[in-house]
């Protein structure tokens, strides 16, 4: 090397040292004035293109969805270098079709479950891919390294700084098609948003011939410019440092960028040296995991990564008290799998994970996990909703109310956690399906059409409508005491106005509802010793109309999660394929939904044929449990107006709608120390909250320390008059919420002429949640009730 080159790699070098260990973008500010590297001739716009931040702006709403991006580049990294390791081309016929069979092939993980490894093999693969928490606890920074294939600095254009380039479009084995996603953290890297990007091409990962910069490390910044006056830009820029229109580069054995770890202590950063591969390093990263990465950083990458293909290692260098200073993530469902993970599964209720598949025509097939946790564990740190998933990674999430308003299960609002898998959703639907940002799906017909499927599946699953009703009837226990005597002071004000009797059902006398049943409970097998048709019909014949499904139950003894569990999962084969429409397992109980095939006439006999095998009996050489049942297709026949439903008969007048009656609500008295038990958002602003209670009616837990009620009993000093005074609280806001509940079951039009709620249920404004508004509102109404009350109690004053 001549002498100037190699002392303008020294240089370089210099500078790579200084930006890697400066904590604050403040710093890096500072090194790049001081080498009078800000002048704007010495960056080139990234992707080329000088309008980028269109691009850049529209990619993830959320700072840990973006980081994820960056997990999942280096997740990609590292199965493109372990195929050219293998002699594949990755673009090849011969490389793997799926991300799964990419992690079988490569890194010997049967079915790319990583459920199936113990906790010390699952950390021995995550060496390879790490996020490291450096710096300030206030501002931290995170470095994100990887072992993959890497570049060469002369590629870094083509590569790390393009945008909307098909550098993985025909690798089928990836997760990153658009290349754009990895952008997306800058908006949220402080206020001058710099990234550092810094690699060495592995050696098992070809380059191209004419490439001299081989075995260079390249790096580069990222940073903003922002328009100004004197420019004639209406949008920021992205940038990254080119002097020339060339990415330093310098030569070194090694880097020396990750941590050593120390078991009781935080790691020491930048003390370990790093041969090849790639690190980027987010400065000021706007996350609100900003407490120890172990724990809460962890918690936050695992609400989007429920199954990643690999594993990784989280890992914290700053000055914190934590039992552990690097941690293994390798998805929620893998933790809950893996045989040394106790207290992941003692969070979860018993019978639980449970799965199901569902399989439209327009989509294909779409298995599902369902787990729900114990309502005493710290709900901040689980998720709970609905996502969907694609290789494990969150692309979208249902309405936040979809469980308390669309399934009326508001006693696992916070605890119910249902993950889709769309990986092999069709690929021409599922292009329409996601936004290219990954973080949302598109209000289309078929989004629609899946979220009414699961919504009638989920809200008709036994075990779900148990725990909930169990949860209910836990809740509500205390109160049920109590309730003969708001059922006798309702009885009389209502006695006292026909126009408050007709907020409730018909009849002369209020009922209360009685606690659900128990039932039995159920051990299932991991591996069962008998999948059959019930009651062991021969011969079945099914009745099915040619546009309809008809439903067939198996019965078994093997446990709820067995054919979606990540380790060892049972196998199930049904002829002809994309016949069945629905499957699910619970209790010993298959549950199913055929549909005919698609071009199956009335009259046609279709002999349908269930296998179910695993690894268990297949070791010990046992044949599959066969199954086989004969679908007689009939003639089509109206379709229900929803699934699970039936057409009802018209009103005689159609010009009206009765509006619906309520039942006697459960009344709780909810005080400050029981906040945390009925809801953890529960605050001294908070006056009435309602839940479903899963019968078609609401339960009620009045706020006796809402702060506007405490001032009232304060000024307050005859008991009498204090007793009186939550009196009028606690019916002035029941009688409040229960109005507002009927007003809402109601059709009723909002300003613009457009349906807001509908008591069909589906009608409903998308995301409106009435137990939510009506919260909100008894919160505003709660500052006045009592004063009001006792004005008009007292009569107007006299002229």
């Amino acid at each position: 090397m001549a002498e100037g080159a190699k002392r303008m790699h020294e240089d370089w070098k210099d500078l790579f040292e200084e930006l890697l260990h400066a904590e604050r973008e403040a710093d890096v500010t500072a090194i790049l004035a001081r080498r009078g590297l800000l002048n704007e001739s010495l960056w080139v716009p990234l992707g080329g293109e000088e309008n980028n931040y269109s691009i850049v702006g529209v990619q993830h709403a959320d700072p840990t969805g973006a980081l994820v991006e960056k997990v999942i580049n280096g997740i990609d990294a590292l199965l493109v270098r372990a195929c050219y390791a293998s002699g594949i081309d990755p673009e090849s016929e011969q490389a793997p079709q799926t991300m799964a069979d990419a992690v079988e092939l490569f890194f010997g993980v049967k079915g790319g479950r990583l459920g199936d490894l113990t906790a010390r093999e699952q950390t021995a693969l995550a060496m390879n891919l790490r996020l490291i928490a450096v710096g300030l606890k206030t501002d931290p920074s995170y470095l994100v390294v990887d072992t993959g294939e890497a570049q060469t600095p002369r590629s870094f254009p083509d590569t790390f700084l393009s945008l909307a380039k098909s550098n993985k479009l025909r690798t089928p084995f990836v997760q990153g098609k658009y290349n754009a996603g990895g952008t997306g953290v800058l908006p949220f890297c402080g206020t001058e948003n710099y990234q550092l990007i810094t690699s060495r091409r592995h050696p098992e990962a070809p380059a191209a011939p004419n490439d001299d910069t081989r075995d260079l490390w390249g790096f580069t910044l990222i940073r903003r410019i922002r328009p100004t006056a004197h420019d004639k830009r209406r949008s920021s820029m992205y940038v990254y440092l080119a002097p020339d229109e060339n990415v330093p580069s310098f030569a070194s054995d090694a880097i020396t960028v990750l941590p050593r770890d120390r078991q009781k202590a935080p790691a020491v950063p930048y003390a370990e040296p790093l041969e090849y591969g790639t690190v980027i390093k987010l400065y000021n990263y706007g996350w609100k995991a900003k407490s120890v990465a172990t724990t809460e950083a962890r918690f936050e990458l695992e609400r989007y990564l429920h199954s990643p293909c690999l594993p990784f290692r989280v890992t914290e260098t700053r000055d914190y008290k934590a039992n552990y200073f690097s941690t293994t993530v390798s998805g929620i469902w893998a933790s809950i799998a893996t045989d040394e993970a106790r207290e992941e599964r003692e969070q979860v209720e018993p019978d639980f994970p449970a799965s199901a598949m569902l399989n439209l025509r327009s989509t294909g097939q779409l298995p599902y996990q369902i787990v729900v946790w114990k309502p005493e564990r710290d709900i901040r740190r689980l998720p709970h909703g609905m996502a969907f998933t694609v290789n494990g990674q969150v692309h979208g999430e249902a309405p936040a109310d979809f469980v308390s308003r669309r399934l009326e299960f508001d006693y696992l609002r916070n605890q119910l956690f249902v993950s889709v898998d769309c990986t092999n959703m069709k690929e021409e639907v599922r292009e329409d399906f996601f936004m290219a940002s990954r973080d949302r799906m598109r209000n289309t017909e078929t989004r629609a059409e899946v979220l009414t499927a699961l919504q009638s599946d989920l809200k008709n699953h036994p075990g779900l409508k148990a725990l909930n009703a169990a949860r209910r009837a836990r809740e509500v226990a205390k109160a049920l005491d109590e309730q003969e005597d708001v059922v006798d002071t309702l009885q009389q004000l209502l006695n006292l106005d026909p126009g408050l009797r007709s907020l409730f059902e018909t009849g002369e006398r209020l009922v209360t509802r009685v606690a659900p049943t128990q039932t039995e409970k159920f051990e299932g097998r991991r591996f069962p010793t008998y999948f059959r048709i019930a009651k062991q019909p021969t011969g079945l014949v099914k009745k099915c109309p040619a546009n309809l499904t008809c439903r067939v139950e198996f019965e078994t003894d093997a446990e709820n999660s067995y054919f979606e569990r990540p380790n060892s999962p049972g196998k199930i084969w049904i002829t002809p394929v994309d016949t069945c429409e629905y499957q699910r397992l619970w209790n010993g109980v298959f549950s199913t939904r055929f549909r005919p095939p698609e071009d199956a006439k009335p009259g046609d006999r279709v002999e349908v044929t269930v296998g179910v095998t695993d690894p268990d009996r297949e070791s010990r050489g046992k044949q599959p449990f066969w199954c086989t049942f004969v679908m007689l297709v009939t003639p089509t026949e109206v379709r229900p107006t929803r699934p699970g439903t039936t057409t009802k008969p018209k009103k005689p007048d159609e010009g009206e709608q009765e509006a619906p009656r309520l039942a006697v609500p459960t009344i709780k008295d909810v005080r400050r120390p029981q906040w945390g038990d009925y809801d953890p958002r529960f605050t001294e602003d908070d006056a009435l909250r309602i839940k479903n209670n899963g019968e078609g009616g609401y339960d009620f837990f009045l706020n006796l320390d809402n702060k506007y009620l405490v001032n009232e009993l304060n000024r307050l000093s005859a008991e009498p008059d204090k007793d009186l005074a939550v009196y009028w609280f606690r019916w002035g806001l029941a009688f409040c919420a229960m109005a507002l509940v009927r007003y809402f079951a109601q059709v009723r039009p909002n300003t613009n002429g457009h349906t807001l709620v509908s008591g069909a249920g589906d009608g409903r404004a998308e995301g409106f949640d009435v137990a939510a508004f009506v919260d909100q509102t008894t919160a505003g109404i709660a500052s006045v009730i009592v004063p009001v009350i006792r004005s008009l109690n007292r009569g107007p004053t006299p002229a």
